[in-house]
């Protein structure tokens, strides 16, 4: 292997401004009276060139610093001082090895050593003139020494047509003449050099040794046998970088009259633009990317067309506008839906059912319905997706009863609180002229989830708002409507997406603040709260579980009795969910942790020692509830977080007459006070009452827990209950607690809530109930829920009081 000479210098620009003094050119001798000067022998040294091809008459300075080729240039210099001139082939760029002799051109320039400096560094700098090419018949390489045996390449007159190099030569300075004057390319001093030369072949090696060309570019100009060849290659290659100049400078102008000072990155960016589009080497960009996925998805008919549409006028649009920044985005959307991408529903019904059961205790009507639905998809794919609403107290599992579901279908999962939404916006998507404009969302909801067919839960639908921006529950009817959400419009999309196939959940805690419309495209589908027996379940299977994954207490020794879950249950919380009940369990995992990392000593936990953990129980005895008074009755109400027990109060006192009614009772709630007092009258003979009382006497009734407020009808036999006892004298029986509204003529009418009233009377130790009988229906399948209890059906008022009216004292 041989090592190579460097250019030194060369690589300013495509063309290099010549030095007046590099070249020297004889005006009048003949091809035959220079060679006859310039004998050049048979055998003479190589100096292999990187990167640069010399031409006759070219004057290069070369840095050598291989031991072998500056041998070469000593010995020459002790001669004739002829070398030859060979360019390497151009290597890869992630080629690092040395250039080998295969590597050199077999044609190359005879050149003479001008001028030879030694480098205190090593190595030497040589100054060479071309003179002559020459063709190599063989290369004799040896450890020393690096030679060539030769045969000079002489242009003779007879070899080409003049007339045409005459033609070619007027063309050729025309040019350049034209690229002096421009001030581009060629020094000021290179058109007066050129003109006192007339040979065509000096001409043509005196322009080519103003270029920097590339190395293949170059040597096939060098290698041409005819003069005319080499003319008419000359040309081109001027011409073709003049084209490129003057666009470069068309570039320039045309971008710098739509520049402004604060525009300079924008200028970059149509510069570069204008230079790929000018040469048809446009490289991919983002709009290429947004066509190529166009193509690739399966769009309906009106998504691709309104995509096409986009597309074309993201086209015409200037990359950097706001208006392309609004079109790109909205394109990324509509092709980042997932079109026509679904999952097949798993049918397995058992495994399903094991699903449902491992994930809740209990909640059996919701895990009916869905193997239910499971059973008509096995049936029949393209069948009616159900739309629920899991209406409940907090904490009884509906969100996560949803998370089971989705797992059980084998569908992706989404979720969407609406809780304080007043924006129709969020529902329907923002149109694409506002700032921020984003989809509705469950359009958001569904690209998120990447299914045509996901499971989506919509937490908190009775919590949404309304304001001057529209009605959010409005635009819940068309996607929550099985007739209508199959072509769903969003604002943002522009298009039509089809819902049909999304499975909705909802979920609410109380059904009298979701419109009628919206409640009625939903499947109610109610969670009562859980028993004390049931919340233990729960927590032995599930929450302990949980409490100890996130508390880093596995295998640690924790352990909770069925006795100390009893008393946190039933002494620390009193609600319809376990929501409170794992907090508790979560802290007891906290103070044996501690205890762990302080004392290394576990802690086993009583219900005799909670009090020192969780400090004094959080709910008091009931048993005040549960004692005969005069005037004092339990009533059940319902509320959203669950049911509770009421005690209402009423006091006969000195007066004129006078009802007073205390405790935040709304209007429905006094009317039923109202009526009960008006029943008093009417059949005050038949319980023996003094008519003079009604008169001479107020009525005070009071709601305990004042600063709740209360209404509803279903208070009436509780009132009338409470009234009578006070005019009467008889104390009521503290065992029963009663829930129904009362009419004018004294029946019964039916109420809701019953479930959270049974199970509020259950809680506070009440054994007795007082129901309607209307309401005896809506009993099936709830027989553990009173098990234990005695409930009274009546469907008047005298059934009520010949109950509950114990005689006097």
């Amino acid at each position: 292997m041989i090592g190579v000479g460097e250019r030194s210098k060369t690589k300013a620009g495509m063309f290099n401004r010549p030095d007046t003094g590099r070249a020297k050119f004889m005006k009048n001798e003949t091809k035959d009276q220079i060679l006859e000067q310039e004998q050049i022998p048979q055998i003479v040294p190589v100096i292999p060139t990187i990167d640069v091809v010399v031409f006759p008459h070219m004057v290069v300075p070369l840095l050598i610093l291989d031991e072998k080729i500056i041998k070469g240039v000593e010995m020459a210099m002790n001669g004739t001082k002829k070398v030859l001139l060979l360019a390497a082939k151009q290597q890869d760029e992630s080629f690092q090895g040395p250039i080998g002799i295969q590597d050199l051109y077999k044609t190359g320039t005879v050149g003479n050593i001008m001028r030879v400096m030694n480098l205190p560094e090593g190595g030497v700098k040589v100054l060479m003139q071309g003179f002559a090419k020459a063709s190599v018949d063989k290369i004799l390489s040896d450890q020393d020494l690096l030679q060539a045996e030769i045969k000079p390449i002489i242009l003779t007159d007879s070899e080409y047509d003049a007339t045409q190099a005459e033609s070619q030569i007027k063309q050729l300075l025309k040019l350049v003449e034209k690229i002096a004057q421009s001030g581009r390319m060629f020094s000021p001093d290179f058109q007066s050099i050129l003109m006192q030369i007339h040979e065509p072949d000096r001409i043509a090696d005196f322009i080519l040794s103003h270029l920097n060309l590339k190395v293949s570019q170059a040597q096939e100009l060098l290698e041409t046998k005819n003069l005319n060849d080499l003319l008419n290659g000359l040309y081109e290659i001027i011409n073709h970088e003049f084209e490129i100049n003057n666009i470069q400078e068309k570039i320039k102008t045309n971008a710098r009259e739509s520049m402004n000072k604060s525009q300079r990155e924008y200028y970059l960016r149509e510069q570069m633009r204008a230079i790929q589009q000018e040469l048809g080497e446009e490289s991919d960009s983002e709009n290429d990317d947004l066509k190529r996925k166009a193509q690739e998805l399966d769009l309906h008919e009106e998504a691709r067309t309104e995509v096409s549409r986009q597309l074309r006028r993201l086209d015409k649009t200037a990359p950097d506008s706001m208006e392309a920044t609004v079109i790109r985005n909205h394109l990324e959307w509509v092709l980042g839906m997932p079109w026509n991408i679904h999952t097949k529903d798993d049918t397995n019904l058992n495994k399903a059912k094991d699903i449902l059961d491992s994930h809740h205790y209990g909640l059996d009507e919701v895990k009916d319905r869905i193997l239910d639905f499971l059973s008509v998809r096995s049936m029949k794919e393209d069948s009616h997706t159900p739309i629920l609403c899991l209406f409940g107290p907090p904490g009884v599992g509906k969100t996560s009863l949803g998370q089971a579901i989705a797992k059980c279908l084998g569908r992706k999962f989404a979720r969407i609180s609406l809780g304080g939404v007043y924006d129709e916006c969020e529902i329907r998507g923002h149109r694409r002229t506002y700032v921020g404009a984003l989809p509705g969302r469950f359009i958001q909801a569904i690209k998120k989830a990447g299914s045509c067919n996901p499971l989506i839960i919509i937490d908190e639908i009775d919590k949404i708002g309304t304001s001057n921006r529209g009605d959010p529950s409005a635009a819940l009817l068309e996607v929550l409507d099985p007739e209508q959400n199959h072509s769903f419009y969003d604002n943002y999309l522009g298009v039509h997406y089809d819902l049909s196939k999304t499975m909705f959940i909802t979920t609410a805690n109380d059904l009298s603040t979701i419109p009628g419309p919206l409640r009625d495209r939903m499947e109610i589908i109610q969670l009562s709260g859980y028993t004390v027996d049931e919340k233990l379940e729960i927590a032995e299977k599930h929450l302990i579980q949980r409490s100890l994954k996130s508390t880093g207490l596995e295998e640690k020794g924790f352990s909770l009795s069925r006795n100390v879950l009893t008393e946190i249950a039933s002494g620390y919380t009193r609600e319809s969910g376990v929501r409170e009940l794992e907090r508790y369990i979560h802290k007891l995992c906290s103070k044996f942790a501690r205890s762990l990392v302080e004392n290394h000593k576990a802690i086993e936990f009583t219900p005799e020692n909670l009090v020192e953990y969780l400090g004094p129980r959080k709910i008091a005895d009931e048993r005040s509830s549960r004692i005969n008074k005069i005037g004092v009755c339990n009533g059940l109400a319902w509320t959203p977080y669950g049911g509770e027990v009421l005690q209402v109060e009423a006091v006969l006192m000195p007066g004129n007459g006078k009802l007073i009614l205390t405790g935040q009772l709304g209007d429905v709630m006094k009317e039923s006070a109202q009526a009960a007092v008006t029943y008093s009258k009417t059949h005050a003979l038949d319980f023996g009452i003094d008519l003079k009382v009604f008169t001479d006497s107020d009525l005070h009734i009071h709601l305990p827990a004042g600063a709740v407020p209360k209404d509803g009808p279903s208070a009436g036999i509780t009132l009338l209950s409470s009234i009578l006892s006070a005019y009467t004298k008889r104390p009521i029986n503290g065992d029963f607690a009663m829930t129904g509204e009362l009419n004018l003529q004294g029946y019964v009418l039916p109420i809701g809530g019953l479930k959270e009233k049974i199970l509020a009377a259950k809680q506070h130790g009440l054994s007795n109930v007082i129901i309607p009988m209307s309401n005896k229906k809506d009993l099936t399948g709830l027989n553990k829920l009173y098990e234990g209890m005695k409930l009274h059906f009546v469907e008047n008022a005298l059934e009520v009081l010949n109950t509950v009216l114990l005689p006097r004292g």
